[in-house]
């Protein structure tokens, strides 16, 4: 039993290590793009009561240094039941390319996000479609910068999505913001390495051909989650179009950290929910891998602890994990002008291995709610 156990941390560690040394070195492979050409462009802005947040995005979203000519705006408003839908409105008379369309309750089965981003997407006019949050906002260069990233082969790319720094008022907050920072930059890192897993919808662009060349969400319609990575893994394995990713710090997208665990958990627990319905078999076997691995130390490391003499392998495993992790953290921090978040890392590594076990078990069971359904 022993030797099953030695083996078990030894395999599973040895994938994790080499996993995020892969996400680690695909960071250095980001090229900033050369494409000169401003386009028409969409933005698509889905919207379900967010009354309090809707204004400083469209803000955001009016400032952009882009031709006005070659801009619009369209807002989904998500069958809303607060004052979305009246802020909104109030933007046309000033800003003709301000657009919205209302969703009335949306059908049993049906992703409601997804349906308000097709229904954006069937309206948006130009090749090149961008998605943002309505609780988010924009720095004034974010569609000129990532427009320079489609080149001709190029059909969707990404950027960082991040707290922002004057918002993190707790520890809670700020041992949210480097999970969030290591999990946003693993996905980045995946894409400068050629192996797409993850994307993040708040800061998404795409070609309307890549889009339909993907099949778009036709095959995930009734997946709650999922409209920013099962896009960008279908347009990776269906399609020829190239994705990439920027790490330009007029592309970061900036968003308030959740304000307590209760909806932290249930956004993380929506997140889970879509692991296992990934389709590349390799992705899953390594998220399994992961779950596994976090598992086994979140079991035995207690014991290791009082008895290290006589079973320190946990002890080596997390061991590795610490070192491997803090070189993701250490780019990443460097990348977004966040050293600062640097000190919470311990802390943040112990507190995972509780929450990943629990936020994977629990987006099996579909244990989540979203916007009030």
């Amino acid at each position: 039993m022993l030797t099953l156990i030695i083996f078990l941390f030894t395999f599973l560690t040895l994938i994790y290590a080499y996993k995020i040394l892969y996400f680690y070195f695909g960071l250095f492979k980001i090229k900033q793009g050369k494409n000169s050409d401003k386009q028409p462009v969409t933005i698509l802005v889905p919207a379900r009561n967010e009354e309090e947040n809707i204004k400083f995005c469209l803000d955001s979203l009016i400032q952009q240094n882009y031709p006005k000519e070659k801009l619009r705006i369209i807002v989904i408003d998500d069958d809303s039941t607060d004052r979305t839908g009246e802020i909104v409105r109030g933007y046309f008379d000033k800003h003709k390319y301000v657009q919205m369309i209302h969703l009335e309750k949306c059908p049993p089965n049906i992703s409601p996000k997804k349906r308000a981003l097709q229904a954006g997407i069937d309206a948006a006019e130009g090749e090149i479609i961008f998605t943002i949050d309505a609780d988010c906002w924009a720095e004034p260069d974010w569609l000129n910068t990532i427009i320079n990233e489609f080149s001709e082969k190029v059909g969707m790319v990404t950027g960082y999505v991040l707290f922002n720094k004057e918002l993190e008022k707790t520890l809670f907050h700020k041992i949210q913001s480097l999970e969030f920072l290591g999990l946003t930059t693993a996905g980045i890192g995946s894409i400068g390495a050629g192996d797409p897993i993850i994307a993040n919808g708040a800061n998404l662009a795409f070609r309307r051909r890549t889009f339909f060349d993907a099949q778009g969400y036709q095959n995930e319609n009734h997946i709650i989650s999922g409209d920013d990575d099962l896009l960008l893994q279908n347009i990776n394995q269906k399609t020829n179009w190239q994705i990439t990713a920027s790490t330009n710090p007029q592309t970061f997208i900036k968003t308030k950290p959740v304000s307590n665990l209760n909806d932290f958990f249930n956004q993380r627990i929506r997140w889970a929910s879509k692991g296992l319905i990934y389709k590349k078999m390799s992705l899953v076997f390594f998220l399994v891998s992961v779950y596994i691995y976090y598992l086994l130390l979140f079991i035995s490391l207690p014991f290791a602890l009082w008895f290290p003499l006589y079973f320190p392998y946990p002890l080596y495993a997390f061991g590795i994990k610490l070192i491997v992790d803090f070189l993701l953290i250490l780019k990443a921090t460097s990348l977004v002008g966040r050293k600062d978040l640097r000190k919470y890392f311990l802390l943040t590594e112990i507190l995972q291995l509780p929450y990943i076990i629990y936020v994977g078990f629990a987006g099996i069971m579909g244990a989540f709610s979203w916007k009030g359904r």
